[in-house]
């Protein structure tokens, strides 16, 4: 094979393993990363129904019950993977591995009542910062090649592949409840910010050993406008149960140019939980509480290594509340099923565990949250929140 068509040969290699890296298994949090407040260590079960800063990403009419300003961070890693490609170049084959990834904050929110802002005002406001969305998957093949005697006569050797993307989400949401205050509702606007980057590199080596190397990259961060709407309600009949559904629309990406064939439209999401609190345990005073919740997303827009299809996420879990005269103890487990969101993907399921701290007489709380999913690093999260006096 001459120089001109290996470099030919090699360009055709790069084209075909992007299309055919639609086909890896990497562990699917393109949407459904859990931002690692309370709700993650018991599966993500109350984050339909829990009244917290992080309320303004999965349900505003949570923020309806913060009658205090305040602030809510959390601090987790943002999981990894890591694939094998192996096989041929028409018969590819990927193996992925899942890591823990750096620690980063993954959440910043900051609530106020409206009162506080306007004299008149009802309802409680919130701004927020949160990681929706994250992957990160470095792809390497076999030194010796892909396979043997692939497409045209060459094989690929040193072929590394990575693919990255991020969805960063600041959320302005209102939430206020009725006079009973056994029902809320919430609404808010939702600016995002989405990373997408994919590179490729490697050598097409001809069976007379000669060897041209060849790699590719193309990045840029879309930004698109949507909106949320959410409803919380309690029973007068049954008051230690509650109900939360929301619904955040599908968010078309704008300024995107170099990536806009692999990524463009996010998936809406739609989000339905509820929660039974037992109380009077253990001489009156520990009280436990059930949860479940299910988000479903539809109505996203990839292409290729970013392949977009519906996905569902569920999580259970249960918290044990041990209440002392100087503070409380929340001890929680659950699980978590995310379904695989694409042909790119593969499913990410979980058991999860967490404890807390939250002093009596006091402002502030701080949780730690642990995930062991399947087939990947552990997940850790540090939660922390203060509510102003």
């Amino acid at each position: 094979m001459n120089k001109l068509n290996l470099r030919a040969s090699s360009t055709a290699v790069g084209a075909l393993a992007l299309a055919v890296s639609s086909f890896a298994q990497v562990p699917d949090l393109l949407n459904a990363l859990d931002a690692g407040g309370r709700s993650m260590g018991a599966g993500g079960s109350f984050n339909s129904t829990d009244a917290s800063t992080l309320s303004s990403y999965y349900n505003p009419a949570g923020l309806a019950y913060l009658d205090k300003r305040s602030v809510g961070l959390t601090y987790r890693n943002l999981p990894e993977s890591n694939t094998h490609i192996g096989g041929t170049l028409s018969s590819p084959q990927y193996s992925s591995t899942g890591s823990r990834g750096s620690m980063e904050f993954s959440h910043l929110g900051y609530s106020v009542p409206m009162s506080e802002v306007f004299k008149r005002g009802k309802g409680t406001l919130a701004f927020s910062y949160t990681v929706g969305g994250y992957i990160h998957d470095r792809g390497i093949g076999p030194s010796s090649g892909i396979g043997s005697g692939g497409t045209g006569g060459f094989t690929v050797s040193n072929y590394v592949r990575t693919l990255d993307a991020r969805s960063d989400f600041y959320t302005l949401a209102w939430g206020n409840h009725n006079a009973a205050q056994n029902l809320a509702f919430g609404l808010g606007l939702t600016y995002v910010e989405q990373k997408v980057a994919f590179s490729e590199s490697g050598s097409a080596v001809d069976s007379s050993s000669a060897s041209v190397p060849f790699g590719s990259s193309i990045s840029s961060t879309g930004h698109g406008f949507g909106g949320i709407v959410g409803v919380q309600y309690t029973s007068p009949t049954a008051s230690n149960m509650s109900f939360g559904l929301s619904y955040r629309t599908p968010i078309d990406l704008s300024a995107n140019d170099k990536t806009s064939g692999l990524y463009s439209r996010l998936p809406g999401r739609l989000m339905l939980g509820g929660a039974y609190r037992k109380d009077n345990l253990r001489g009156g005073n520990d009280y436990l509480v059930l949860g479940a919740d299910l988000q479903y997303f539809s109505g996203g827009d990839g292409y290729l290594a970013y392949d977009r299809s519906n996905q569902s996420v569920f999580g259970t879990g249960i918290e044990y509340n041990f209440v002392r005269e100087n503070m409380r103890i929340p001890l929680r487990l659950g699980y978590v099923s995310s379904s695989k969101g694409g042909d790119n993907y593969g499913s990410r399921n979980s058991f999860t565990y967490g404890i807390g701290y939250h002093p009596a007489d006091s402002d502030y709380a701080i949780d730690f949250n642990w995930g062991a999913p399947q087939g990947s690093g552990a997940d850790f999260s540090i939660s922390a929140t203060y509510r102003f006096k």
